[in-house]
């Protein structure tokens, strides 16, 4: 078996201590960060971000130049089932949903020393998350059937898709997701995906219930 060589891709230095910090918003910051370098957030991907970064976390106990992937293992299937901040499969890939991003950005800012570039960074980049979402929703297979044969009955397995979960993904992540959405389509006045989200909208209060899932 081959040790895995601490290699960090991005060498930043992180100026806090990491030790109070969850393993969950570790590992959410790490898949994150994997997705916005381009790259597919594989399993493998995954539990070597996790070490790279934050070695003291995802080691072995008794060998701390080794990769624990169950730890890995068990939080990915944390932040995915029980907290709606992933989505996928380790198989497939795993996808980061909009709160997930919230998170990850909120544990970057405890793991460095914000200056006032990065927050000018930040707000810049703002307007490109926007359309990047905006563009997320047009290539939906959900979208694309809604524009091509109009409005029409979505199934709960397609709602949950579009909104960037699975059956398991908490309903109060999928709103939260939806309003985000509208949000932006709002703000954009995009109003073939207002279209589309009424029609979600209207799915969501059919679905209903007091269950935390649907």
């Amino acid at each position: 078996m081959k040790k895995c060589e601490n290699k960090n891709v991005n060498k930043k230095e992180f100026k806090f201590d990491y030790a109070n910090i969850g393993i969950d918003h570790l590992l959410i910051y790490c898949a994150n960060n994997i997705v916005e370098r381009g790259d597919e957030c594989t399993f493998e991907t995954l539990v070597h971000e996790c070490f790279s970064l934050f070695p003291k976390k995802f080691s072995l106990v008794n060998y701390p130049h080794w990769p624990d992937s169950s730890r890995v293992d068990k939080s990915w299937r944390r932040c995915r089932t029980d907290k709606g901040w992933l989505c996928g499969t380790a198989r497939e890939g795993l996808r980061v949903t909009e709160a997930g991003r919230e998170v990850a950005y909120i544990t970057e800012k405890k793991l460095f020393k914000t200056n006032e570039t990065r927050l000018n960074n930040n707000l810049n980049s703002r307007k490109t998350k926007e359309e990047a979402i905006i563009n997320y929703i047009i290539e939906t297979k959900e979208f694309k059937r809604y524009l091509m044969n109009g409005p029409y009955d979505i199934s709960e397995r397609e709602l949950r898709s579009f909104l960037g979960g699975t059956l398991e993904t908490p309903k109060r992540v999928l709103i939260h997701n939806f309003h985000i959405y509208h949000q932006i389509a709002k703000k954009l006045k995009n109003r073939e995906i207002l279209s589309f989200l009424k029609l979600c909208s209207l799915k969501i209060k059919k679905l209903g219930g007091s269950d935390d899932h649907w």
